[in-house]
């Protein structure tokens, strides 16, 4: 005959398994509750949107909202010409321009996508963080496809851009993603070792200076023999990933696939 455990033990195991779930369970009620208060508006226009709406954009502005689509460049994501053959390498990639595995971006750098970006990153509008990082997960998931992805590491700021602005934008992104993508978000492997003035405005040329030696890779045990994914808000000429990708190449990176929400696209 079978004995029976106390009661209190019951109680004891089921407080136990309450503790470990219980971040997660008091994470959704306090999302819950914030969309009692605060229902949900477009990222593009400001109008109310069904809760039940992953993307957050209105049907108005989810049509005006410009996606990369087929064809593109296969290594950089360029979006190409419509009667560009698919699959058709660029030739910035056919000239080994660039030091990462592969890049995707989201979308052209203009338009809608645009105003939502500068809204986000230089109005301090961070609840955009949530819409944006949900038009990445397509390519994000294209990424976890073609590369065994481990972790994800945002571009940093330098301290002083991070103290005026109050936040990384790249790293608000990669927080979201990690999550859904189930990776760990490696914040601190990558290090801005000195101040870079912005990039808008400035020539190819002078980009590519601007950006030389600002990053270092400060711990490299994190990303070694790893597949790393590098997040940032807008590729523009490429550089400053790129001296990123090479940082974390430099610290034993096995491959690294950069995503940005846009990227600039000569018209």
């Amino acid at each position: 005959m079978g004995t029976s455990s106390p009661p209190h033990r019951f109680a004891s195991e089921w407080f136990r398994v309450w503790l470990r779930r219980a971040p997660s369970v008091l994470r959704r009620l306090s999302d819950e509750l914030l969309l009692f208060i605060y229902p949900p508006t477009c990222a593009g226009c400001g109008e109310p949107v069904s809760p039940a709406d992953p993307l957050e954009f209105c049907p108005r502005c989810r049509g005006s909202l410009e996606l990369v689509e087929s064809p593109f460049c296969p290594t950089c994501g360029l979006p190409l010409s419509p009667e560009a053959p698919d699959p058709y390498q660029c030739g910035a990639c056919v000239g080994g321009l660039y030091r990462f595995d592969r890049a995707r971006a989201a979308g052209p750098y203009r338009g809608l996508l645009r105003e939502v970006i500068h809204r986000f990153k230089y109005q301090g509008h961070i609840s955009l963080a949530r819409p944006l990082a949900q038009l990445l997960l397509p390519p994000a998931r294209e990424l976890c496809s073609l590369h065994e992805i481990h972790v994800l590491v945002p571009v940093p700021l330098h301290r002083r851009r991070l103290r005026d602005r109050g936040f990384n934008q790249a790293a608000l992104l990669a927080r979201r993603l990690g999550a859904s993508l189930n990776r760990p978000v490696r914040y601190t492997v990558l290090r801005r070792r000195r101040w870079t003035e912005p990039q808008i405005g400035l020539s190819p040329s002078q980009r590519a200076e601007n950006v030389r030696g600002a990053f270092t890779a400060a711990d490299s045990a994190v990303v070694r023999d790893q597949g790393v994914l590098l997040v940032d808000d807008v590729f523009t000429t490429g550089e400053t990933v790129d001296q990123c990708v090479r940082e974390l190449k430099r610290a034993g990176a096995r491959e690294v696939a950069v995503l940005t929400v846009a990227r600039t696209v000569a018209l």
